[in-house]
């Protein structure tokens, strides 16, 4: 009897349906996180550290693309795929910086931006996942903070994430990143306290 009753649940259980997609909230998610992509107007910029010295932010690479039925449900729905990279050097400083956004139905995947910075001589390679959804962390590798109305160089930015990496160590590791809303890094720093800013001029 015992096996018999077993049977019938692993039966039941495998014939149980998943929820339907909610493809107006999908959409108003995929809506919201294409606006934290850099706008096409933006290119190389001018960035100033603390001691006055100004080098390139040099724009190495930029891709978005959207990719169609990635996700389909018992209801018939189907969602896709949004992906958007881009890469930064700078010309003087040994830094490579990486940003990935992600949108997607699979709830794996979900809405997140992927900060990565690499220091091109070799000391370290760090990253953090930020989480639309959650709006948290989705490691431990940095606080992720959001900030409305920040402001550097005399300019005002709107919406502006801040990672501030746990593991920065050493004097000239990147300790803080900041990233806005339709604009991408906007400011960073070190661990010594050495600040680079985009300069308005």
């Amino acid at each position: 009897m015992r096996i018999n009753f077993c049977v019938i649940l692993l039966i039941f259980a495998s014939c149980v349906e998943e929820p339907c997609l909610d493809i107006p909230e999908l959409e108003r998610r995929l809506t919201d996180i294409k606006e934290w992509e850099v706008k096409d107007t933006i290119g190389n910029q001018t960035i100033i550290d603390s001691n006055g010295i100004p080098q390139t932010l040099i724009m190495s690479s930029l891709d978005s693309f959207y990719h169609e039925n990635i996700v389909e449900d018992d209801c018939g729905n189907i969602f896709g795929s949004y992906y958007f990279s881009i890469q930064y050097n700078t010309s003087f400083s040994p830094l490579h910086l990486m940003v990935d956004i992600q949108g997607s139905g699979i709830s794996e995947d979900g809405y997140n931006l992927r900060l990565t910075v690499t220091n091109t001589n070799g000391v370290s390679v760090k990253s953090s996942t930020y989480d639309f959804v959650t709006e948290t962390s989705r490691d431990d590798n940095a606080v992720i903070t959001t900030v409305e109305g920040f402001q550097s160089a005399g300019i005002l930015y709107s919406d502006v994430l801040k990672f501030t990496f746990k593991d920065s160590m050493l004097p000239n590791e990147i300790k803080t990143v900041y990233y806005a809303k339709g604009q991408g890094i906007v400011k960073f720093s070190e661990q010594n306290g050495n600040e680079f800013v985009i300069s308005n001029a």
